[in-house]
């Protein structure tokens, strides 16, 4: 995709964020989001109960700092192997995907002040989150594991895309189903509104189309090539 392609994508997210962002902030609810929380409570078992915190724990910040950090030592060992240095533009390429993931955390944090919307009123979280401890963390909107995770894995399958282009549709394929999963997860856990999730995807999908569009340069995205 081109810069252009990708400013488009970023507008164009931002844009359907501020739609949906305007009644919630308003203090009201999309229809029907009350009935989708009951049905996932409804939907609880000991079982699904594992299996939800065990996929909502890939989209905390901690693994998606982890793994950036990661992505990053992985593109600084491939530019000194390829280049046989390490130049200020190879060290901040490498930066970038700890760069994106921590400028979004102030970002998610201002809106979810902005809009203020309270989780749901839900009696019991079958699980201790050690954020619902703090009195920020009473604000959902919009879901930041759900961006977080966005902003990680869609950065990762990106890189992938451009090493491997052969097997673009399964890892887009691939990123979407996780990324459903991690929604449904914290809907099933009580935490999020179902257009928390929404608002999640389309403020990371925003954060992320922006910084690639940004940085986008002869087609590569702080990113390797294709030799």
């Amino acid at each position: 995709m081109s810069r252009r392609a990708w400013s488009g994508l970023a507008c164009a997210s931002t844009l359907a964020f501020v739609i949906l962002t305007i009644p919630v902030w308003m203090g009201h609810n999309w229809p029907g989001e009350w009935a989708v929380v009951e049905w996932a409570l409804a939907a609880r078992t000991p079982f699904w109960t594992r299996v939800m915190q065990t996929v909502t724990f890939f989209g905390s910040s901690a693994v998606g700092l982890g793994l950036c950090v990661g992505c990053g030592a992985a593109l600084l060992a491939y530019y000194a192997r390829r280049d046989g240095r390490l130049t200020a533009k190879a060290l901040l390429r490498a930066a970038t995907p700890t760069l994106v993931l921590l400028s979004s955390a102030p970002v998610n944090f201002g809106l979810r002040s902005l809009v203020g919307r309270v989780r749901p009123g839900v009696t019991y979280i079958p699980h201790h989150l050690p954020e619902l401890s703090h009195p920020f963390q009473r604000w959902s909107y919009p879901a930041g594991h759900t961006m977080t995770a966005l902003i990680v894995y869609g950065l990762l399958a990106y890189y992938v895309v451009r090493v491997r282009p052969a097997v673009r549709w399964w890892v887009w394929a691939l990123l979407a189903l996780g990324l459903a999963g991690m929604g449904l997860s914290r809907v099933y856990l009580g935490v999020h509104w179902p257009t928390d999730i929404v608002g999640g995807l389309l403020a990371g999908g925003a954060w992320l189309s922006g910084w690639v569009a940004l940085w986008i340069r002869d087609g590569s995205f702080a990113c390797v090539r294709e030799d």
